[in-house]
């Protein structure tokens, strides 16, 4: 995981530094790592156990800034501002509202938790749990398109490089 994440803070600071270097929002970083008290508390705030992967990336670097352009990937402090925190549940509530999880092809004890929104809401991804592994466990919906990955690792490699092709619903 930590050379994942080390690969994507190269090309994120590649396309930073070639883009807008003098804009400070939109600067990639790293984050002090979050405890294994932190972990458990967004766990329980998830009401969901957390992906094994995206708990070992928050033990890396609890969160990430600048993951798809200005929009960081959120961890375990974020949840702390009540602005953005809300701004994640209301995502997670308008997602889940307007396409029911059957439709999408997944379980409807399928409970879902938001750990990227964008500034405005309207696009994020969705943590997912369920008890069927073969499916898919994040969801990224935003701007009338819908992308469902595997592993947190696929969502990683997928923004990375494009080298993942997520499932769509529908296909």
């Amino acid at each position: 995981m930590w050379m994942l994440i080390g690969e994507l803070m190269r090309i994120r600071t590649r396309e930073y530094l070639a883009s807008s270097p003098l804009s400070p929002d939109e600067m990639p970083g790293l984050r002090p790592p979050a405890g294994p008290a932190q972990i458990g508390e967004l766990e329980a705030l998830a009401s969901q156990p957390l992906d094994p992967e995206y708990r070992h990336f928050l033990s890396l670097t609890d969160g990430l800034d600048g993951f798809q352009y200005t929009m960081p990937l959120l961890g375990c402090r974020d949840w702390e501002d009540p602005e953005r925190s809300g701004l994640g549940f209301m995502f997670r509530d308008v997602v889940l509202e307007t396409g029911t999880l059957t439709e999408v092809g997944l379980p409807e004890e399928t409970r879902a938790f938001p750990i990227h929104v964008n500034a405005e809401g309207s696009a994020g991804i969705l943590m997912l749990h369920h008890s069927h592994n073969d499916l898919e466990h994040f969801w990224w919906s935003g701007q009338g398109d819908d992308m469902f990955f595997h592993t947190f690792r696929d969502l990683v490699t997928y923004i990375m490089d494009g080298s993942y092709s997520p499932r769509r619903p529908f296909d």
